[in-house]
């Protein structure tokens, strides 16, 4: 099919004759990707990976809601690592059709298992007697551990669907310029991910989140503190997750748009989906943020590393004053005299 013929494409920034446009665009980005990957990279990969030991070591007394938060947070991590690929920017990464192919394929399945996860957290905050099990750890946590592993299955199979959609399986050694979700992928690869990824379930994440609202709001003073953090926590990342994706997704459509008119775009359009990606990369260190203040056992861990950190340090302090103390006290001119006999 003509439509599928993407020979015609190329980045603004290479073809547009607009050079102060592109230099403008081209600093805007550079500078974005610099605050990106000194402060939310870093900030990402600590809260992520201390969270991530916090329910490693509570793995016993893991209930529903922990599990989920948990797969959420391997995802945050392993999304932040791939999200590296962006540093270079505003030159993207000179590699070969199928290795742009695997990158887009891992970064799928953590935007697809993101999304699903979110979504059972939010389904199981809201089930009739949720309140004891969200917090409570099951004895049994197949379950559990089964539905992650149904989760991720979903995922993967939805990354494979878009991949399938970048028509490159022909030119697979082909040289390329590549990002995430690649520029020269048919339009039909951003119409799916929208649907998979946002819109199939955009209605029903508004219906389910009115209702969570309607819970915190009805119930916080008859539940437990412990239960109405847990409704916090999935209320926060509900509403990151949904300000990140609305942004990307209308990006990323508008993207497709111009690729069905034959239109390349302007260094804007291309500044537009750069900061879209950088917004849904930051929304993994948001995620880990939010679980560390506002799920109860990491913070509990938090606060507990804290004030031990701090008598460690006020112990510290103490020695070091006693030994000045008793440096002083011998270098008292009264202690130089030794007493005589006589």
């Amino acid at each position: 099919m003509d439509s599928h013929n993407m020979s015609w494409i190329r980045y603004p920034s290479h073809v547009s004759p607009a050079v102060e446009d592109v230099i403008a665009a081209q600093s805007v980005i550079s500078r974005c990707m610099h605050v990106y990957v000194a402060l939310f990279v870093p900030l990402s990969l600590v809260t992520g990976l201390f969270n991530l030991i916090t329910f490693i070591r509570g793995h016993r007394r893991l209930g529903a809601l922990d599990m989920l938060l948990s797969g959420l947070t391997v995802t945050s991590v392993l999304a932040t690592l791939l999200s590296l690929s962006v540093a270079s920017r505003p030159d993207y990464i000179p590699t070969t059709n199928l290795q742009c192919g695997v990158l887009s394929f891992f970064s799928n399945m953590c935007y697809f298992n993101a999304q699903y996860l979110q979504g059972a957290m939010l389904v199981l905050s809201l089930l009739p007697g949720s309140s004891g099990y969200l917090l409570t750890g099951a004895q049994d946590t197949r379950k559990p551990l089964a539905s992650l592993a149904a989760i991720c299955g979903c995922a993967i199979c939805s990354s494979l669907v878009v991949v399938a959609l970048l028509g490159t399986s022909r030119e697979l050694h082909k040289p390329t310029m590549c990002q995430a979700d690649p520029l020269t992928a048919w339009p039909e690869y951003e119409i799916v991910k929208f649907s998979l990824g946002f819109g199939f379930g955009l209605i029903l994440k508004l219906v389910l989140l009115l209702l969570l609202t309607t819970k915190l709001a009805w119930r916080t003073a008859l539940t437990r503190r412990d239960t109405a953090s847990a409704l916090w926590v999935v209320l926060a990342i509900t509403l990151n997750m949904f300000a990140c994706r609305l942004f990307f997704n209308t990006v990323l459509l508008q993207r497709a748009r111009r690729k069905m008119q034959r239109d390349t775009g302007s260094p804007q359009d291309e500044l537009l989906m750069n900061l879209a990606e950088l917004v849904l990369s930051g929304e993994s260190c948001v995620n880990s943020l939010a679980t560390l203040a506002l799920h109860k056992p990491c913070r509990l861990t938090l606060l507990d590393a804290l004030g031990r950190l701090t008598q460690r340090c006020r112990r510290g302090g103490s020695d070091n004053s006693v030994s000045l103390n008793r440096m002083g006290a011998g270098s008292d001119p009264a202690c130089w005299h030794a007493p005589q006999g006589k």
